[in-house]
């Protein structure tokens, strides 16, 4: 009887459709351990020899050449391999449901922690290696978290849920979404939180990626997280986003109605220059928010209003 040859086909794996060549896929680096996000990649072939259950990927996102722009193959085992499920249509959570959020480009294991009035929602990270903890998303950005056991979703997708891909139609955009910035990854920029009210302070940060909608995940540069570890980011829209003000000469005394801004609690309040001290350093501010406070010259800068997407300054003669 003639021995069977290694490379007989009844031996080969006949592959599911996923792991087809060019099928788009989700990885989980083992090298990043198990609260590894998942990632997508695309699939370029079986590795050899076939025993290994190894497949060679390309990721969409991941491991960029920063110099080529190029993305180099990996071998991943099919342990860390699954199918990119379909798109879902967006859902209701509710407090305390088991959820992946889109962050950084890849899926992030989480819980939902609150509904906001917005209709956002306030998500808990479940990795340790993930500052800031909490963050805010939109709910196209989450989808429920499952698990890829033996060829099956866990909680199994429902039809209801699968989303139908329908072409729209292009609408002419209007002058206020043209007159909109739009921002590109790691600008600095000025943000500003509507907690603060019509006076509000803007705070610095960088631009982390854009999440759709006019909506852009931020950090913030001067405002540290309780621990003191890192920095807050959070989902803002460009209502609340203007560019970094333009480094103009400050004056080497300020004189009294000078309008500027001072910065105080990380960020920059509004205010006007009511008196200035006998040392010449030292100025008392009347803020925005009616308080008067004293600062130093090197907390102050000359006040600059963004106005029609230009840096303009106040007109002489006009004050708080």
């Amino acid at each position: 009887m003639s021995k069977r040859s290694k490379y007989d086909l009844d031996s080969i794996p006949q592959d599911p459709p996923y792991l087809q060549p060019g099928a788009l896929v989700e990885i989980q680096p083992p090298e990043f351990g198990y609260e590894s996000p998942w990632h997508t990649a695309t699939i370029v072939q079986r590795a050899t020899p076939i025993s290994s259950n190894r497949f060679v990927v390309r990721f969409t996102h991941l491991f960029q050449d920063q110099k080529t722009g190029n993305r180099p193959l990996r071998m991943i085992s099919l342990g860390d391999i699954r199918p990119h499920p379909p798109p879902q249509r967006p859902r209701k959570f509710e407090n305390g449901d088991h959820a992946d959020a889109y962050h950084n480009n890849s899926w992030w294991d989480g819980e939902i922690v609150q509904e906001l009035m917005n209709g956002n929602y306030l998500f808990r990270f479940t990795s340790d290696y993930q500052w800031p903890k909490y963050v805010e998303f939109e709910v196209n950005q989450l989808r429920l978290h499952r698990t890829w056991f033996h060829g099956h979703w866990i909680p199994p997708l429902e039809a209801s849920e699968i989303a139908v891909e329908e072409v729209q139609r292009e609408e002419e955009p209007t002058k206020k979404t043209m007159e909109m910035e739009e921002y590109n990854e790691r600008a600095l920029v000025e943000v500003a939180n509507d907690e603060d009210g019509p006076n509000r302070a803007w705070y610095a940060a960088i631009i982390v990626t854009p999440v759709g909608n006019k909506r852009y995940l931020i950090q913030y540069t001067t405002m540290r997280t309780d621990d003191n570890r890192g920095f807050f980011g959070k989902v803002m829209d460009t209502l609340h986003i203007r560019p970094r003000p333009p480094d103009i000469e400050v004056p080497d005394q300020f004189v009294m109605l000078d309008q500027v801004d001072a910065f105080y609690k990380g960020g920059w309040w509004k205010g006007v220059i009511i008196k200035v001290l006998s040392d010449d350093s030292k100025y008392h501010v009347y803020l925005a928010t009616h308080e008067e406070m004293e600062f130093k010259h090197s907390e102050l800068r000359l006040h600059q209003d963004w106005i029609d997407g230009k840096w303009t300054k106040p007109s002489p003669g006009v004050h708080l």
